[in-house]
C-alpha cells in the first residue's frame, strides 16, 4: 500500500510529510513544558512512537498532521493539521509551533494553510479545535482564524474547550 500526503506551501513555509529527521526536534519540542497541551512532556521513545503513530493515521485515515518547516531550512518547527486519535468524536485541527518559533505569525500562517488542504484535500469542510481551558495562546489564535466557541467537551478526561472552525470550500 502507499499513499501520497500533499506538500503545502505558504509566503514563508513549507508543511510536508513527517519524517525521521524529525526526531530530535520533536524531542526537543517534547522536552518543553510548554507541549503540556499536545501529550507532553515526553521521553524520547515516546516521542518516536508519537512520530509513527502521526504518520499512521496519514496511512489508515487519510489525513494527519504535516511538520512545518521555513521555506530554505527543513528543519522541523511545528505542526499543523488533522489531529484524529481513535477515541475523538471527530478529526480536529491542530497546531503548535516550537518556542523560538512562537509570536511570528507562524501558527496562524499554518493553521490556516492546512485548514485550507483539509478541505480542498481531505474533504473535511468545518473542522473543530479542542483545547485546554488554560491554552489562551491557543484559544487566541483560534477566534483570530474565526472559530466560534461551542460548548466544552471532556476528552481522555479531561475538559476541552471546542472552537468550531468557519466551513470552508472543499475541492470541487
Amino acid at each position: 500500500m502507499s499513499f501520497e500526503i500533499p506538500v503545502i506551501e505558504t509566503e514563508r513555509l513549507i508543511l510536508r510529510a513527517p519524517g525521521m529527521q524529525d526526531f530530535e526536534p520533536l524531542c526537543a519540542y517534547f522536552q518543553d513544558p510548554r507541549s503540556r497541551y499536545n501529550g507532553g512532556p515526553a521521553e524520547p521513545l515516546d516521542v518516536g512512537r508519537m512520530l509513527m503513530i502521526g504518520l499512521g493515521q496519514w496511512h489508515l485515515r487519510g489525513h494527519g498532521q504535516w511538520h512545518i518547516t521555513l521555506k530554505g531550512d527543513d528543519t522541523f518547527i511545528g505542526f499543523a493539521g488533522i489531529f484524529h486519535p481513535m477515541d475523538w468524536p471527530e478529526p480536529e485541527l491542530g497546531y503548535a509551533v516550537t518556542a523560538e518559533h512562537e509570536g511570528k505569525g507562524i501558527a496562524y500562517e499554518a493553521a490556516m494553510a492546512a485548514r485550507q488542504a483539509a478541505a480542498t484535500h481531505l474533504g473535511l469542510t468545518h473542522l473543530p479545535s479542542f483545547i485546554a481551558p488554560d491554552n489562551a495562546r491557543s484559544q487566541a489564535l483560534a477566534l483570530r482564524m474565526g472559530a466560534v466557541r461551542e460548548p466544552d467537551i471532556t476528552l481522555r478526561d479531561k475538559v476541552a474547550t471546542v472552537y468550531r472552525h468557519p466551513r470552508m470550500e472543499a475541492a470541487a
